[in-house]
């Protein structure tokens, strides 16, 4: 088991400066009890389902972990769930079946089916789970009873007689139609094929446990041992009884390498091999004991008595063995050219690594101070700087040989970077705008700096590949040199608490990046940049940041350390999105870290030692990045699952799609990432919509909330990006349904009928309209009319007066015109018939005299009746 094994980190072919230091291939323990999302301690059983995920029985429900993330699987959330606690798991080809008091479950990647025992466990308990290869089961219980479960019905297995009383301890299948049976009273087959059974071993062999791997098959004989059972059956013993103390026998387990395991009841993990059988101790189970295990590769997965489940695998980071620098306040760390290394602690003083030997320094050995802030080194001499000045060792001696303060030229004792140059100047920063360099004759300067500088603290300092020179500041930005001229002063786009430069990074293209406390900022053609938190880095500050020499840079902060691969970089250098978002790796404890939380406020911040090596100072102890992995040697070893549709309570395993149904408004998508060894490596991000170019970074959750979707068909995708290099889009349709009013065809009917409707609205419009224009018109006209009306009835009346005097004019002029006129046409007639006027009395003449009188009498009469009748005309007008 590799990642318990302590061995030297490096071979005698390798340079001689450095190949004794010993860096331990330690192993990192992941406790998940019920502080981490647990339901309880101890664990019954252990196993992993045909998906990936490991699964475990406690008294408080089942649980489902994936490396990341614990799932609890309960009546509470699970109500079609019998029973709450399950203690035994058997793993087969459909997934486990877990046995409970009076039921079984299956269970792969979700619950799959549950059956009701409680016929079959009466008094009893259930011992072995087998499938029969024709869809059902086979379950025997501790009575020592088989039944057939088939199509919902139990029955007694026909085959299954034998000759004694005893108890079932145990199923394991060997071929698809063979199946041994582990009893109180020795070992059985039984041959589904021939419907046969017989017993293989003595009566007296009691087989506790069968377990085997690929090639072999053993057996644990209670009191008698371990057993190999050869192919004809018979026992070879391996491992005798005494060999097996402090054994928990149902832990037991063989693996690929032929490798026995066994949970220890006190200390751990027993390992057994070639014969000889040894304990592995670990400290953090001490007292607990293991029941199960699971071993794949160089993992181990253990269930354990009052500790929940553990997780053991090889570190990433690694650590020292050095006891002396175990949980120790670590600062700067330096390589000297003769490759030793030097290790600065917050109140430990100094300490150097070199031909496999730990030396140290503290005050009593005449430091200054025990407090370390920076080393460096030139001309055979160590500088290490605190905040009481510097101390100068003789690096071939180790003794002490002097110091520098303030009284010999710094201008502050809070020394905050030493640096050698390309020139073998060695530069000194302090506080107080304290800027010194010894030149390569060894002479010591000052640089003067404008006034402005006067308080300015100076922290950290970089050689760019023109051989300027950048110092490093807080609130001051950086300054850059030429020689010992400065030449530029910039100030980043921080806030004065952020503006504090930790480290410098000078990339390929001559682009520069800074770790301040306010991100890491890019100056990229003259212009600013900076990557926050909000951007995908895990902390505001960051103290360091180095290149591997491969294809990324690596960053530390409180929380750990990221890794950014080159291309993700070079990606924000071009991107205008407000909203980018880097794929980054995450490494902290969980891989080996001392302690997640690196230091900063330190020269150097991190160092890339002479074999390529990251050394990263904690604030317990020195993590080593021992082999950063090149792109093309990148593990995959991770598998994507769509796990579950929540709507409401309900939960639906997804399969190929899923379908919303009617009038849902919200609801959830989960997933699992199954990665054991780092489920912090992966950037997650995904897209409702395939046609959309803006992928959504994914946090620490492992689902999905949609709200609002309306109705129609949509493509959810997720993209996994490893180490920041795109691995996998997973595609998952959904289909939202419509309510019947939002169906197209209620559409369409809605939308014909909406135009019938606006159709007879403004036929009913337009009819108002109309109607309302002939009532204005007839309203109009019979006002017209009322007014002519009343002009006629005037008219009328003014006719009716006219001809009342017409009328009266006429009487009265009738009576004046009838008596001339009867005048005159009697004195005509007389003279038309008489020749002789004698009987008149008148003569000829006098009558027509008369006649002409008479006719001239009418003549007036006739002349004043005109006038009148004029005269009442012009009053007319």
């Amino acid at each position: 088991m590799n990642c318990l094994v302590v061995k030297p980190a490096f071979t005698q072919s390798q340079p001689a400066s450095t190949d004794n230091l010993e860096i331990a291939q330690n192993y990192v323990m992941e406790i998940w009890d019920n502080t981490k999302g647990m339901p309880q301690n101890t664990i019954f059983a252990m196993e992993k389902d045909n998906f990936g995920f490991l699964w475990a029985a406690t008294e408080e429900g089942l649980v489902r972990f994936d490396g990341k993330t614990l799932k609890v699987f309960s009546q509470d959330s699970y109500p079609e769930m019998l029973e709450q606690t399950y203690y035994t798991f058997f793993k087969t080809k459909g997934g486990i079946w877990a046995s409970g008091d009076r039921s079984i479950i299956l269970i792969d990647k979700t619950i799959k089916t549950v059956i009701d025992c409680s016929e079959i466990a009466d008094k009893t308990w259930i011992r072995g789970i087998a499938e029969n290869g024709k869809g059902g089961l086979l379950i025997g219980n501790q009575k020592g009873e088989i039944f057939s479960w088939d199509q919902g019905t139990f029955s007694p297995l026909s085959f299954w007689n034998p000759s004694i009383r005893l108890e079932i301890l145990g199923f394991h299948s060997i071929e698809n139609s063979i199946i041994l049976v582990g009893t109180t009273q020795g070992i059985y087959e039984l041959n589904l094929e021939t419907a046969q059974s017989k017993l293989i071993t003595a009566q007296d062999f009691s087989a506790l446990k069968i377990f085997s791997n690929a090639n072999s098959l053993y057996v644990y004989g209670q009191e008698k041992g371990i057993f190999r059972i050869e192919m004809d059956y018979r026992l070879e013993k391996v491992y005798s009884f005494e060999q097996l103390d402090g054994v928990n026998p149902s832990s037991l387990i063989v693996d690929s390498d032929n490798t026995i395991w066994a949970g220890s009841l006190e200390n751990g993990l027993i390992k057994m091999s070639d014969g000889k059988v040894d304990e592995v101790i670990f400290p953090e189970l001490h007292s607990y004991t293991v029941r199960k295990i699971i071993k794949k590769d160089d993992n181990v997965y253990l269930g354990t008595v009052g500790k929940g489940l553990t997780v053991v695998r090889p570190a990433k980071i690694k650590q020292l063995t050095a006891e002396a620098l175990k949980q120790k306040n670590i600062k700067p760390i330096y390589q000297a050219g003769d490759s030793s290394i030097w290790i600065g602690t917050k109140s430990d003083g100094l300490f150097q690594l070199k031909n496999g030997v730990v030396n140290s320094w503290t005050d009593q050995d005449g430091l200054l101070q025990n407090r370390v802030n920076t080393i460096g080194s030139a001309n055979g001499k160590v500088y290490v700087g605190s905040t009481s000045g510097v101390t100068i060792i003789d690096q071939k001696s180790g003794k002490v040989t002097g110091y520098l303060t303030q009284e010999n030229g710094l201008l502050s004792n809070y020394v905050g970077a030493i640096f050698r140059d390309s020139k073998n100047w060695l530069w000194i920063l302090t506080r107080k705008g304290g800027i010194h360099y010894f030149d390569e004759k060894g002479n010591f300067n000052q640089i003067e700096l404008p006034e402005n500088y006067s308080n300015t603290i100076f922290i950290s300092i970089l050689e760019l590949k023109n051989k300027q020179v950048l110092v490093g500041s807080i609130n001051h930005g950086f300054l850059r040199f030429e020689n010992n001229q400065l030449v530029e002063n910039e100030i980043l786009p921080l806030t004065p608490g952020e503006d504090v430069i930790y480290s410098f990074y000078e990339d390929a293209a001559g682009d520069l990046w800074f770790a301040t406390h306010g991100g890491i900022v890019l100056l990229y053609q003259g212009e600013f940049k900076v990557l926050r938190k909000r951007h995908g880095l895990k902390s505001r500050s960051v103290f360091s940041i180095i290149h591997d020499g491969n294809v990324g840079v690596w960053v530390t902060h409180n929380f750990g350390i990221q890794y950014f691969p080159d291309s993700e970089l070079e990606k924000f250098k071009l991107d205008t999105d407000e909203d980018f978002h880097i794929a980054t790796s995450f490494y902290s404890e969980s891989q080996g870290m001392p302690n997640s939380e690196a230091n900063g406020l330190i020269f150097p911040s991190t160092i890339k030692d002479n074999m390529g090596r990251i050394w990263i100072p904690t604030v317990e102890g020195v993590g080593i990045i021992q082999d950063p992995l090149p792109k093309e040697e990148l593990p995959k070893d991770f598998l994507f699952i769509w796990d579950n549709l929540q709507i409401g309570d309900q939960k639906i395993d997804i399969q190929d799609e899923i379908l919303i149904p009617q009038g849902v408004g919200m609801f959830q998508v989960s997933f699992s990432l199954i990665d054991f060894e780092n489920p912090n490596q992966y950037s997650l991000f995904y897209r409702i919509n395939s046609k959309s170019e803006q992928w959504q970074p994914i946090k620490d959750q492992r689902f999905l909330n949609f709200t609002g979707l309306k109705p129609g068909d949509y493509t959810l995708q997720i993209k996994i990006h490893l180490h920041g290099n795109l691995e996998e889009i997973h595609t998952l349709p959904i289909r939202v349904k419509a309510i019947w009013f939002e169906s197209i065809a209620f559409k369409i009917l809605a939308l014909l009928a909406f135009g019938i409707l606006i159709y007879f609205v403004m036929k009913h419009y337009s009819h108002i309209r109309l109607k309302r224009k002939l009532e204005r018109m007839v309203s109009l006209r019979t006002a017209e009319l009322s007014k002519a009306n009343r002009q006629l009835k005037k008219a009328f009346s003014e006719i009716e007066n006219k001809n009342k005097v017409l009328l009266d004019i006429t009487w009265n002029q009738s009576h004046l015109v009838r008596a001339p006129l009867t005048k005159a046409m009697g004195i005509a007639e007389v003279l038309n018939n008489y020749t002789t006027y004698q009987e008149i009395g008148l003569s000829k003449e006098e009558l027509e005299k008369e006649l002409l009188e008479t006719l001239e009498l009418l003549d007036q009469v006739v002349r004043e009746t005109h006038a009148m009748s004029e005269n009442i005309k012009n009053n007319e007008r």
